[in-house]
């Protein structure tokens, strides 16, 4: 397991240590790697100043429960990302199996993304959608910059959920929730 080896073992092992850290994964291998981890989906969105953003995502995850919060990656070339950057403010939408349409809307480029969506936009928060399985209004507590992504750490401020099913992604495709019985 890693980071459980004996600090005398690592000693004896310093050359091949060394090597193991100059190993570089092809891009695209490693993209088809990540492709095979399901992930709930979720719209991120923001609001600022009135003007709201928002994009799907599957970059998000639990941090703590004490004190709630969470963490979500964003690629810096985002419309979105500015706008989390600069309001340190945004909400996490967790999408159910009901909102494929939602997950592909914000997946796009489209100049109105927000058009036909319902969703409550709470006093200083960001819009959260109608018909979520879940959603959260978040504030920045730290921003770690890593390739081309930023890494947004928040607290979770306020938080909803529904008794509804998510929707999840894998292998390019959306997917329905189901138990193995």
């Amino acid at each position: 397991m890693l980071g459980d080896e004996n600090p005398s073992e690592a000693g004896s092992q310093g050359a091949n240590a060394v090597a193991q850290t100059e190993r570089r994964v092809d891009a695209e291998i490693f993209k088809a790697v990540m492709r095979r981890l399901a992930g709930g989906v979720v719209v991120i969105t923001a609001n600022d100043n009135g003007n709201l953003y928002g994009m799907t995502a599957t970059a998000f995850c639990s941090v703590c429960a004490d004190p709630p919060t969470i963490l979500i990656i964003v690629n810096r070339s985002t419309r979105t990302h500015p706008h989390i950057q600069t309001t340190r403010k945004f909400a996490v939408n967790i999408l159910s199996d009901r909102q494929r349409d939602i997950a592909e809307r914000f997946a796009g480029k489209l100049s109105d993304q927000f058009a036909g969506v319902d969703y409550i936009l709470p006093p200083d928060g960001s819009p959260a959608f109608v018909g979520a399985a879940a959603s959260l209004q978040c504030d920045v507590t730290q921003c770690i910059e890593i390739g081309t992504h930023t890494v947004f750490i928040a607290r979770v401020a306020d938080a909803d959920a529904a008794e509804l099913t998510p929707l999840l992604y894998h292998s390019a495709k959306y997917h329905r929730l189901s138990a193995i019985n």
